[in-house]
């Protein structure tokens, strides 16, 4: 029997801490409340949660440099919760590496949907790679979540891994936003969501520039994005 997922919620807000934790408690998680950010990167240290809840505005350390700190240490699934006029630091968050970014006014509902889609592309247990001769060198373990580019390894964020596996597993394809919305972060897109626009563009940067100057990730313009096989 596979255990409960263990979540990481680090927030200030008693009120809003008992509650999630009782509604997440109820639905299958282990859910560990750290009040301020220095605790928090301390629980994520320790190596014993499976996903994280941050909220941007903490005391002290503030969420956006928790953030920071958790992706230098590896690709634990992150969902930040900010206020709806937080717009900035949501854009921010989404550079740095969030997951997801949702109102603290969300559906609790949305907020669980969210976590168990995070939760399950991150513990897909299937491996992958282009064979031989492929011109970019790209290959993508899925079992251990690792890519590598050029023989180095990639240092991508849970649901970058989620997008570029998809694009990975149709090369030379234009894949429409939506279809990668579904696929790679399980839920669709907003009028306004630029959430995946912001993660494509962070993997961009890591993987940078072909001998041609062209990005391995084009923009289809009114299509969508492809990752070039040739």
């Amino acid at each position: 029997m596979e255990s409960a997922p263990q979540l990481l919620l680090v927030d200030d807000d008693p009120v809003l801490c008992r509650i999630l934790a009782e509604y997440l408690g109820d639905h299958g998680f282990g859910v560990t409340v750290a009040h301020d950010g220095e605790k928090g990167l301390q629980h994520v240290a320790e190596g014993s949660c499976d996903i994280a809840i941050l909220n941007v505005q903490l005391p002290g350390l503030r969420g956006i440099e928790v953030l920071r700190r958790i992706r230098m240490q590896g690709d634990l699934p992150v969902v930040m919760l900010a206020a709806e006029s937080d717009e900035v630091d949501r854009i921010i968050g989404l550079e740095l590496g969030a997951d997801e970014y949702l109102s603290k006014s969300c559906n609790l509902r949305e907020l669980l949907a969210r976590l168990n889609s995070l939760l399950r592309r991150a513990r897909q247990k299937t491996a992958r790679e282009w064979g031989p001769g492929s011109r970019w060198d790209l290959n993508l373990f899925a079992a251990e979540r690792i890519a590598t580019w050029k023989g180095q390894p990639l240092p991508l964020t849970g649901t970058e891994f989620n997008l570029l596996e998809v694009l990975f597993n149709n090369p030379g394809r234009v894949v429409r936003k939506a279809e990668l919305a579904m696929s790679a972060l399980g839920r669709e897109m907003g009028q306004y969501d630029r959430s995946l626009d912001m993660h494509i563009s962070n993997m961009r940067k890591k993987l940078g520039r072909l001998a041609d100057g062209r990005s391995p990730i084009q923009t289809v313009s009114g299509a969508g994005y492809q990752l070039l096989r040739k």
